[in-house]
């Protein structure tokens, strides 16, 4: 039985977590009470717990609570990735999960030698003899023997996984219990303009889309029509908030920084359309933030990134546009608010979206169940991706 146990975040002050959880309050990320949850049954049952934090504003270790500990890195950016791979060569853990996937953090993971598994939230889109490198490279180091499972968030980016060479019979989708959905929420009528507004949450940088987002209102405007912009989120602020104002339109974009996930919801509820416009070679698992737009019953524009085209269909779950048009993307925004019954479709449908993203195993039964019974688990073999595809034969 695993007696000691470590877990490799990208980033979050997990204390604050735990603090958050203990009082009630409302978390930044959806996942977080997951997290604290998970911390509780792995404790409990009486395995040593080691959380790493990659990026974070300081170094620090704590112990808030026995059997755990918290080990914060201090990195700024991955330029600093060495401190990983510093940290696992360290780590005594008798198992470890990598929960983002950098290289650097894989390789040493399977150089210490330890069981591990590893769990993303992501996809290898890029193009390119680089590109094509990195997957093979990717691939190699999930197909080792060392890591037991590998886990993907929901069925579109486990399957990708599978498409770049990952060995099936150790593949599983995860998602996580969603605090909303659309059975708590009345379809919408399309409003009256000739003002708008849309809603966007995640990283703000143009690999997400946000300067083509940009691109888009201006366009929009000089269409005569006024589409206020609210974008929650973190990342190259200053530089989006410098193209709104050489466009013109700085008046319509508003960025209020890091919203928790209830207020993420409301902000999706009271829009008039959610954006979700990730250019095709950002490596996007499946976001979080979709099912909160389609929780919201707020119809979505989205991209046709590689991992939206599965499940997202244009004119039933979403109008979509070819990613990285901003013309495009202005095309399909103004043909949600131009069509009444197209408008309220995509708000009825937002059940039959939901749907189709149901199935993945649940993050933290997954997670508590290979650290406690290892890979062997009769649950985990049920979830896993070869058993789906057995199931569905």
């Amino acid at each position: 039985m695993t007696t000691s146990a470590s877990i490799y975040f990208f980033a979050g002050n997990f204390a604050d977590v735990l603090k958050r959880y203990g009082e009630g309050a409302d978390q930044i990320y959806a996942t977080h009470d997951e997290v604290a949850k998970l911390i509780d049954d792995v404790v409990s049952a009486g395995v040593q717990l080691t959380i790493y934090s990659f990026i974070t504003p300081e170094a620090r270790e704590e112990s808030p609570r026995g059997g755990l500990r918290i080990v914060s890195l201090g990195a700024r950016s991955f330029s600093e990735v060495g401190l990983l791979s510093d940290a696992v060569a360290k780590d005594e853990s008798d198992s470890i999960v990598a929960h983002f996937a950098p290289a650097e953090l894989l390789q040493a993971v399977l150089a210490r030698g330890r069981r591990s598994m590893a769990v993303l939230a992501n996809s290898y889109n890029r193009r390119g003899p680089r590109a094509f490198l990195e997957r093979r490279r990717i691939s190699s180091l999930l197909n080792n023997p060392g890591f037991e499972l590998v886990s993907n968030h929901c069925m579109p980016a486990t399957q990708h996984l599978a498409t770049i060479g990952v060995s099936p019979n150790k593949l599983i989708a995860w998602d996580v219990p969603h605090r909303f959905n659309p059975n708590d929420a009345e379809p919408k009528s399309l409003p009256h303009g000739p003002r708008y507004k849309a809603a966007y949450a995640g990283t703000i940088n143009e690999d997400k889309g946000v300067g083509d987002l940009i691109r888009a209102v201006a366009l929009l405007y000089e269409q005569g029509l006024e589409l206020y912009c609210s974008l929650a989120g973190g990342g190259d602020v200053d530089a989006m908030t410098a193209l709104a104002g050489q466009l013109g339109v700085g008046e319509l974009v508003t960025f209020p920084g890091l919203v928790p996930n209830q207020e993420v919801f409301a902000m999706f509820r009271d829009a008039d359309v959610v954006v979700i416009p990730s250019r095709s070679e950002y490596p996007e698992g499946f976001p979080l933030t979709m099912f909160e737009a389609i929780g919201s019953r707020t119809p979505i524009v989205c991209s046709n990134h590689p991992m939206f085209r599965p499940v997202m269909k244009d004119g039933l779950h979403a109008t979509m546009f070819q990613a990285g048009s901003s013309a495009g993307f202005a095309e399909a925004i103004r043909r949600i608010l131009a069509d009444e019954d197209l408008y309220s479709r995509l708000s009825r449908n937002a059940q039959l979206s939901w749907a189709a993203l149901k199935g993945p195993a649940d993050w933290r039964t997954m997670l508590r169940e290979w650290i406690i019974n290892g890979a062997e688990s009769t649950w985990i073999t049920e979830h896993k991706l070869d058993a789906s595809t057995r199931a569905a034969a």
